[in-house]
């Protein structure tokens, strides 16, 4: 069951944490430029946002947003992510070669993941660490940035582990084939 257990919430994580940052990133589009929290820092260009910025953009957040040709490539993300999590759980593992081919072509779907994979702990550590402005959104493409190197890095491990399990049964079958062939000579 564990090993099982392990691909489904490596995926549910990527997924949540796709549509929290998709909610964020429309939200923070949907916030106006005057918008200040009750200590009234403001939400402007380069102003630091606060967790109650963050609160605001996610209250700002409409889904009907998804589904929108701005959208398109967020929406696509989700939709991948949601496929691999209904294999996962239609397949024990990630055994079927279907499911292996399609984590292993999410890098080549989300390219830029694999670019922004290097800058994805700095942009945790200043969302995380209050140094994030409004411009890390605005200019900065920030699901290209931040949800799309998760995913990728989590299809990548899943399509590998993936592999190296079929490898392992495929040599215990083998290993198990010559034990049984070893016992047929003697009596």
């Amino acid at each position: 069951m564990h090993t099982r257990l392990l691909p489904v919430v490596l995926v549910v994580s990527s997924l949540v944490v796709t549509l929290l940052v998709v909610a964020l990133d429309a939200g923070m589009t949907n916030t106006p430029w005057e918008t200040v929290d009750s200590a009234g820092h403001a939400m402007g260009f380069n102003d630091r946002l606060s967790g109650e910025h963050y609160r605001i953009a996610l209250s700002n957040f409409r889904f009907s947003t998804l589904g929108t040709w701005p959208y398109a490539y967020s929406d696509l993300l989700i939709v991948a992510q949601a496929v691999a999590l209904v294999g996962l759980l239609r397949t024990p593992g990630s055994e079927r070669p279907g499911l292996r081919w399609f984590l292993g072509l999410q890098g080549l779907l989300f390219p830029l993941g694999w670019l922004t994979l290097v800058s994805l702990p700095r942009q945790i550590r200043d969302i995380l660490g209050g140094a994030e402005t409004r411009e890390g959104f605005i200019d900065v493409p920030f699901v290209v940035v931040t949800a799309q190197p998760v995913w990728v890095a989590v299809s990548a491990g899943l399509c590998l582990w993936s592999l190296l399990r079929v490898r392992r049964v495929q040599r215990s079958a083998v290993a198990a084939a010559d034990h049984l062939g070893e016992g047929k000579g003697t009596p």
